[in-house]
């Protein structure tokens, strides 16, 4: 069974809640966010913007196709995204097939088609020190082809295909690595198949047998066939290691790089570790699931500090979803650190004892999650991400609303956008944000390589009639709420307890002011004044439920960051 070593939790996960004056671009910006510019390409856009932490404008890009999902700022200031292009076979979610690259000055200095009839790329890719680019994609295995391969349900597949590419000019490439998941298999059914065994004796093979296909179209109309639906992939430098994720499994895999490619069809290639589900390859059961159609693993490495001081080039962030949690959906972003071990029988992670069918990968723990309680109030069923921030914040993308928020180590919230463009446009400032989902966003230090020589002068918001406000990136001491500066002196001396509260509650500051309790849909429910010292509120009037607590001075500025509060 696994457990959680270390859990952080905060009262200050905002809600999606929006005032008349401010629903999308920036709704809040503290002295104690990281400093940098985030890179934001909505899932349905064409345009990707680069923007401050003020939420305005430092360079944008336009595409003919819409985001493939996933979008990185290389070193040489260059934008590498993906692109989404039809097909009459992979329909599945998170479909991509193009890959471009653009200059800085936005010009299209590279791309490449991996959309056909056998193999489509999707989600995701991964950028190599050399200027090879793996893509992470699905390959068509038809119906006789899994029966042959000892699956015992029904259909075609597509299970997960990894291919390098060196690029070539301004257009295309030449494949000169390849792994498929369909070399690694394992069936504990048909003994008269070459790939027979146990799947709990062969822990680095997939389990022919093990999930149901979901989602997308196959020919003739089926449906179905998305079998691992994976959907990141990241590289290791240091170990040449690559991370692949699969939401349906729920659970991420990582494979050695550093082999040819007959070598990586073969023993070589199965997988030298995996985490997460261990019901998968036999060694667990329903209960010993951590992750439920989680995103984004990767090695912290340069990113910043880990949760308990480890060693970050061994340390994996995940955002785990939360879809089909038990006790209700709920998302939390964790931390667990990977049993390195290069005297291992693999040469890098402690493999669960062979003659131990109960052991699983290690850790049985994790070293960081956040929120404590999981629940509706911070959930995205799919995509989204998490960054960490090299002064130890946590970058959060709440993908399905396009909520992007920094918090602390503590769980303070320190800064909070709205993702403020989509396909048809930027959005209309005041206008409910719509379509503006955002498969992840990502943070770079001013002193990135990217930006060398560049002029970096911002310009307006992303959004459409942008309201007016004052907005200094750190270290001035000074937040971008919509309508004012924030007293830092106050900013965190101000308590609320107990929290959850039943009838009422306490609210101790440290000057006079107001408080307020607004529900999910931003609507005011309750409020009241404040003078110096403890105040009692009350709040028997209103619906059990999750809340957000303000606290405002007595010239009507906001004193700290709102609070989640929970009322009985």
């Amino acid at each position: 069974m696994m457990h959680l070593k270390l859990i952080l939790t905060s009262l200050t996960l905002s809600l999606c809640l929006f005032s008349n004056a401010q629903t999308v671009g920036l709704l809040l910006n503290t002295p104690e966010a990281f400093d940098g510019y985030t890179l934001v390409a909505p899932t349905g856009a064409t345009r990707t913007h680069l923007v401050d932490n003020c939420g305005r404008i430092i360079n944008e890009w336009d595409s003919n196709y819409r985001a493939g999902e996933s979008a990185y700022l290389l070193e040489d200031g260059s934008l590498l995204r993906t692109c989404r292009v039809s097909s009459n076979v992979f329909n599945g979610g998170g479909i991509g097939g193009r890959i471009e690259r653009f200059s800085w000055e936005g010009d299209l200095i590279w791309s490449y088609n991996m959309a056909n009839d056998n193999r489509h790329h999707h989600h995701d890719m991964a950028w190599l020190p050399n200027g090879h680019v793996v893509l992470m994609g699905w390959e068509y295995r038809s119906a006789e082809e899994a029966e042959s391969a000892g699956r015992q349900i029904e259909g075609a597949v597509w299970p997960p295909i990894l291919v390098e590419i060196s690029p070539s000019g301004n257009e295309g490439g030449s494949i000169v690595w390849e792994w498929r998941a369909w070399d690694h298999l394992i069936q504990n059914t048909n003994p008269s198949l070459p790939n027979y065994g146990e799947p709990s004796e062969h822990v680095g093979r997939f389990d022919v047998n093990y999930g149901s296909s979901s989602g997308g179209g196959l020919p003739g109309g089926q449906s179905g066939g998305d079998w691992f639906h994976c959907n990141a992939l990241t590289y290791h430098p240091e170990h040449d290691l690559l991370m692949l994720n699969s939401r349906n499994w729920n659970e991420f895999y990582i494979i050695d790089h550093d082999l040819s490619s007959a070598a990586a069809s073969g023993p070589e290639g199965d997988l030298l570790y995996r985490w997460g589900n261990p019901e998968t390859y036999g060694r667990g059961v329903a209960s010993d699931r951590v992750f439920f159609g989680q995103h984004d693993p990767h090695w912290l490495l340069d990113e910043g500090p880990t949760a308990l001081g480890g060693n970050p080039n061994h340390t994996v962030l995940v955002y785990n979803n939360g879809d089909g949690r038990p006790g209700g959906n709920g998302s939390t972003v964790d931390e667990l650190t990977l049993p390195w071990d290069p005297s291992s029988e693999n040469g890098h992670f402690t493999m669960p004892a062979a003659q131990d069918s109960d052991a699983a990968f290690g850790p049985e723990e994790l070293d960081w999650s956040w929120p404590e309680n999981p629940g509706a109030s911070f959930y995205s069923s799919k995509i989204s991400g998490s960054q960490r921030q090299p002064n130890g914040n946590t970058l959060i993308c709440e993908g399905a609303s396009g909520h992007l928020f920094e918090i602390t180590t503590d769980g303070d919230l320190v800064w909070e956008y709205f993702t403020a463009y989509n396909q048809f446009g930027a959005i209309n400032q005041g206008d409910a944000p719509f379509a503006n989902s955002t498969f992840r966003a990502y943070r770079y230090a001013p002193n990135h390589p990217a930006f060398d020589g560049r002029d970096m002068t911002p310009g307006e918001p992303v959004e459409a009639n942008p309201a007016p406000f004052d907005c200094v990136v750190y270290p001035a001491p000074q937040d971008t709420t919509s309508s004012s500066l924030q007293d830092i002196s106050s900013a965190h001396h101000w308590t609320a307890y107990p929290n959850p509260s039943t009838e009422q509650f306490t609210v101790d500051v440290p000057q006079a002011g107001s408080w307020s309790l607004s529900d999910g849909m931003g609507r005011a429910t309750a409020s009241g004044n404040l003078l110096i010292g403890k105040n009692l509120c009350r709040s028997n009037h209103i619906p059990p439920g999750m809340y957000v607590l303000r606290i405002r001075n007595s010239e009507g500025r906001p004193m700290g960051s709102p609070r989640l509060h929970i009322i009985r």
